[in-house]
């Protein structure tokens, strides 16, 4: 089998490889061990002891950092007009949302940075503490209330304090940054400061994180007294080398910010820099044992020779397995492309002789099939363009329309893009060419007229032959140096020759409108819709004419001409049965419609939107339409019509009357007289516990035929009904009392949470927040 001889040939070029694999990482890993031990040691530690150096400077970086942000952020707080001088006259008892801003005010700054520990604001005149943990407080000890009072003394607008009590700590002393406000005033205009509190714990972490165990790290001030508490004076235990440090750095100066130190028989690695906060000038000291930083270095070299003996182990096993895995592809590539037939066994004793001309065959079909590919992109793209065109693929977005386009070897990107839509005349004055059942080979005539005509101005180009007399064409205009007004001169230029063609070797009349241009492909199909419907809906003169989409005149705003008023009063007509009367509105609607506009696409689209407004109101008194009018399509009969008489006469026969014909309530005036009263009641007796069965055992009807009778009246459910009265008498009680929201829904009926709920599905808000909006605006 020839998988066996393949096998044996494995095994000659697997040995050669193996032993060469084996010589290469046994060099290579001996030499990088000798070179390590006898050469790397000292470069370690001189990189150990930069490294070290590059850590330190950075954590003091940090520890400045923190300082300067807290710093600034102090500035931004003194200075910031948001607590301004009506916080001293703020009623923490009444105005606790005010209260409760302040309160997540002090929080967020406790959290802006980590040394702060927490934050307080005192007021002068109300002789209170406001704290992020301990909420509002008062001053009740005369001491107290003179140590707060001190610092408002004439100071700078922001200070450092040594000692300051907290109030709800009153054993402890801590450091504190005092910010006065306003910033600017003497003491007589101060009236408060906020308070806030360094984290001692926190400051002596960072700081103590610049040394290593053995070592020291502190902050001393101008006056060389402690900011933070070096652990090793805390622990009462080396504190020789503390003061050594400070006297030092402190009394004899250094000429560096790193030096070495001997202190006890041991060197130190001492580094030192200056910082300011808020006027005080600190001097950080750190000191490390430069055993400490050399010591990984040590075991590290022991290691060496260790580890090297251990990888050159290491090494011949793998590669040994890598030899055998790295050759393991080819293998399996021979099996997999490997056929039966004898002819190609002279081939495989070279697998890479027999993998390439694989690989020849293999591109040569490639070539075949991208050659028919591109034979069928044409048709693949016309396809494409007729269905996103006509809207199927509006969920594509601009990118993927482009990158799609491009498959099929249309680049359109950062291209401009216009329709010609051309609507022909006259078929049946053609001199006796054409009858009217040859629209569409007209259609398709002109269409193959059109796009001889655009190759030789648009290389891309793509016609729509709609089968009505009317033709579309999509042209991409590829000069993107050329402004509008030159593009559309040359969209002009081709349409005269279109029309002069269509003349001549049609003998139609044609109207031509260009629409405008456009740089997003995904605005086409609305594009193209649109200038379709401009050539359906206009009364234009069949003559042969070219027109441009931005001559017309702008009609005004269609929700401005719409007869709202009398859509609301014809519905209402439908929904009580009033036939004549519903019919005597619609031709006022349709008047008042002719009036505004004499766009036919104006009348058709309101036409439509009334359609669906009395079907709606149809739906609204039970009534199912699809059962009324038998599954019929209206919204496309009423699309079909054009003449103003029949749209009227079919709204009559085809949509009212048979709604009409199926009501009772219009012919039953003692039970709409019943209705009427009932609703007089409900105004009154809506607050109280009412049901609609209790009026329907009132008036001596069934519940359903109360309740559908009260729709088709009042447009509306019993339920929906009663719920709107209380939720207007809810907006009155809030607007006008002081009740709170659990009385309110006690005089309503209603369980509070369920009175909120609804609510805020109504108005979009809470009782709460409608109050405090309405008042504030108040």
């Amino acid at each position: 089998m020839s998988f066996k001889k393949f096998e044996a040939r494995k095994g000659a070029f697997y040995r050669k490889n193996l032993i060469l694999v084996l010589l290469i990482n046994c060099l290579l890993v001996s030499f990088i061990g000798i070179s390590l031990y006898y050469a790397g040691g000292g470069r370690i530690v001189a990189e150990v002891n930069k490294s070290h150096q590059v850590q330190l400077n950075q954590s003091i970086q940090r520890i400045h950092d923190y300082f300067s942000q807290l710093e600034q952020y102090s500035a931004q707080v003194a200075f910031n007009p948001g607590f301004n001088a009506s916080i001293s006259t703020l009623d923490f008892n009444y105005q606790f949302e005010r209260t409760k801003e302040l309160l997540e005010s002090l929080s967020m700054m406790r959290q802006a940075n980590p040394l702060i520990s927490s934050v307080f604001l005192y007021l002068k005149d109300q002789n209170s503490l406001i704290g992020d943990y301990a909420g509002v407080r008062r001053i009740t000890s005369e001491d107290d209330r003179r140590i707060f009072l001190s610092l408002l003394e004439p100071q700078p607008g922001i200070y450092l304090r040594d000692k300051i009590k907290r109030i709800d700590d009153p054993d402890s002393e801590n450091k504190a940054v005092v910010i006065k406000l306003p910033g600017w005033a003497s003491q007589e205009q101060t009236y408060g400061a906020f308070i806030i509190y360094i984290n001692q714990v926190k400051l002596n972490e960072l700081v103590e994180k610049l040394t290593s165990q053995g070592g020291a790290a502190f902050l001393v001030d101008q006056n060389g007294e402690y900011i933070t508490t070096p652990a090793a004076v805390h622990a009462k235990t080396g504190t020789g080398l503390v003061e050594a440090l400070r006297e030092r750095v402190l009394k004899e100066g250094l000429d560096k910010n790193t030096s070495v130190m001997k202190w006890n028989g041991q060197s130190y690695s001492v580094s030192y820099g200056k910082m300011s906060f808020i006027g005080s000038n600190l001097t950080y000291i750190s000191a490390t044992p430069l055993s400490s930083i050399t010591a990984p270095v040590n075991a590290m070299s022991k290691l060496i020779v260790i580890i090297s003996f251990l990888g050159l182990i290491a090494s011949l096993l793998l590669s040994w397995f890598a030899s055998k895995r790295i050759y393991n592809p080819i293998g399996r590539l021979m099996r997999l492309i490997e056929g039966d037939k004898e002819a190609e066994e002279k081939e495989k004793k070279d697998e890479f002789v027999y993998l390439e001309n694989q690989w020849k065959q293999n591109l040569l079909q490639n070539v075949t099939l991208s050659t028919r590919l591109k034979e069928l992109l044409p048709r693949l793209r016309e396809g494409f363009l007729i269905q996103f065109l006509q809207g199927h693929h509006y969920y594509y977005s601009e990118s993927e329309i482009i990158e799609k386009m491009r498959q099929f070897d249309w680049d359109i990107l950062d291209q401009r893009f216009a329709f010609i839509m051309v609507q022909m005349h006259g078929i049946s004055s053609s001199d006796g060419k054409f009858s009217e059942k040859d629209e569409q080979l007209v259609s398709f005539a002109a269409s193959k007229i059109m796009q001889d005509l655009a190759s030789s101005h648009y290389a891309l180009n793509h016609v729509i032959d709609f089968q009505d007399l009317s033709v579309a064409m999509f042209v991409v205009l590829d000069d993107e140096q050329a402004d509008e007004e030159a593009l559309m001169k040359e969209l002009r230029a081709l349409s005269e020759q279109i029309l002069q063609a269509v003349k001549d070797m049609l003998g139609m009349r044609a109207t031509i409108l260009i629409s405008s241009i456009t740089d997003a492909i995904l605005q086409t199909p609305d594009m193209l819709e649109q200038t379709r419907k401009e050539l359906l809906f206009r009364d234009i003169p069949s003559t042969n004419q070219v027109l441009v989409m931005s001559d017309f005149k702008t009609e005004e705003s269609y929700t401005a001409q719409y007869p709202f008023e009398l859509e609301r009063e014809i519905t209402g007509a439908v929904r009580m049965g009033l036939e004549d009367e519903a019919m005597r509105l619609i031709s006022e609607f349709v008047r008042q419609l002719q009036q505004n506009s004499r766009k036919k696409l104006v009348l058709h689209q309101a036409m439509l939107k009334l359609l669906g407004s009395i079907l709606d109101a149809i739906m609204r008194n039970d009534t199912n339409p699809f059962t009324l009018y038998k599954d019929v399509h209206l919204y496309e009969q009423l699309m079909q019509i054009r003449e103003t008489h029949k749209m009227l006469e079919w709204f009559r026969t085809t949509l009212i009357h048979p709604y009409v014909s199926t009501l009772s309530l219009t012919n039953d005036p003692e039970l709409k007289q019943s209705i009427d009263k009932m609703v007089i009641r409900l105004q009154q007796e809506f607050m109280d516990e009412i049901s609609l069965e209790a009026y329907a055992d009132e008036m001596q009807l069934s519940p359903y035929k109360l309740s559908k009778s009260f729709k088709q009246l009042m447009g509306t459910n019993f339920i929906d009904y009663v719920t709107k009265l209380r939720l207007d008498k809810c907006k009155e009680l809030l607007l006008t009392s002081n009740l709170k929201i659990n009385d309110i829904a006690d005089m309503l009926n209603y369980q509070s949470s369920y009175l909120i709920r609804i609510f805020k599905k109504s108005e979009g808000m809470t009782p709460g927040q409608y109050r405090d909006k309405h008042s504030q605006a108040g």
